[in-house]
């Protein structure tokens, strides 16, 4: 059996705000989702797995319309998904009652179920959140119908919060693949069996490296998957160490030249290290301001000559605090203390 799995595609998610690029990101999970139906199609997938949060908040009405549009596309493909910690079913949800085509299987209830598809031997188990957390371990106890059946889970969760589990226990129930959302970034538990799918595409700046979906084939005697990354956007890490003779306009085109050579769909947080001029502070704001840096993240230390500070200010409190600072033990903490205070009673 060929199959498909994606989770945490997060449909009307808008990252990214009051970037010039904010519109462009709003519309990737979209279309990156509709990529995934018509590879299925082309593909002539058996089985599409839908790990939970499809939306990124509880879907509208129209919304439903629209991926029910898209699953209605698929000649071939059977579509199995549950609702997630992000669009969960409260009271007034449109998950409740919609009606969805014949090859979807929404598992809608608080507990464990399954949907059996005698076509393709598989039955396909799984839960719906109904409320935004769920701390409890709700797969550990799940049992696992005996047959000649594909037996597969999909798991929402994996923290304290949501759903805790052991990716161990799964293969003692019998699953023979376990398809899990909820944690953005792609891995295997447990290798071609217990499979994170990660976010289908990036949903803030935090959800660093490639993203996009599992497509695997199932047997009784083994299970084979492969990832696929699917490239709208993709956040990753600039790390830069910072000499105290580089000057800002240089730090500038130098972020600019790397930009310049890193694919058009890569957003940066820029992380910085080093030293700099004690007397002339980095600005941040204008490597934040260059076209696809998200985040700068500045842990640089100002160079100090903390001799000559001293001699200088050997009367003043500078003097006397450089002096106390340095018969501490020389430790991390007493590091930054003594560069953090420095800089302050220099600013004062």
């Amino acid at each position: 059996m060929k199959f498909i799995h994606i989770a945490d595609v997060h449909l009307g998610a808008a990252p990214d705000k009051n970037t010039p690029w904010a519109q462009e990101r709003k519309n990737h999970s979209r279309k990156a989702f509709e990529q995934v139906i018509n590879i299925a199609e082309e593909e002539q997938v058996d089985l599409l797995l839908i790990a939970g949060d499809l939306f990124h908040r509880q879907p509208l009405q129209r919304e439903l319309k629209e991926v029910n549009y898209q699953f209605s596309k698929l000649s071939h493909t059977q579509v199995v998904l549950i609702a997630g910690n992000h669009d969960f079913i409260n009271p007034e949800s449109y998950y409740r009652t919609f009606p969805w085509e014949k090859n979807v299987h929404f598992l809608k209830k608080e507990s464990v179920e399954y949907v059996e598809l005698p076509m393709l031997r598989t039955r396909v188990y799984g839960l719906s959140y109904w409320h935004r957390e769920l701390p409890e371990a709700l797969y550990d106890n799940i049992k696992v119908e005996e047959g000649s059946f594909l037996n597969i889970l999909l798991a929402h969760g994996g923290d304290e919060k949501h759903i805790p589990f052991q990716s161990e226990k799964f293969q003692r129930m019998g699953f023979d693949y376990v398809a899990c959302g909820h944690i953005h970034k792609p891995m295997q538990y447990i290798e071609n069996r217990v499979v994170m799918a990660g976010a289908l595409q990036p949903v803030d700046c935090n959800d660093i490296g490639a993203h996009g979906f599992f497509m695997g084939n199932l047997t009784k005697e083994r299970c084979q998957v492969e990832f696929h990354p699917l490239t709208y956007c993709e956040y990753a890490v600039m790390n830069l160490k910072v000499t105290s003779d580089i000057t800002n306009g240089a730090l500038e085109e130098f972020v600019k030249k790397r930009l310049e050579q890193a694919p058009e769909y890569m957003i940066f947080k820029v992380m910085l290290s080093g030293f700099y001029d004690g007397s002339a502070p980095i600005e941040t704001e204008r490597l934040e301001k260059l076209e696809r840096v998200i985040q700068v993240v500045n842990q640089c230390q100002p160079d100090y000559d903390f001799e000559r500070l001293k001699q200088q200010y050997s009367q003043q409190l500078i003097g006397k605090y450089i002096s106390a600072m340095e018969r501490l033990p020389q430790d991390e903490v007493a590091k930054l203390a003594l560069y953090y205070g420095v800089e302050a009673l220099l600013d004062s």
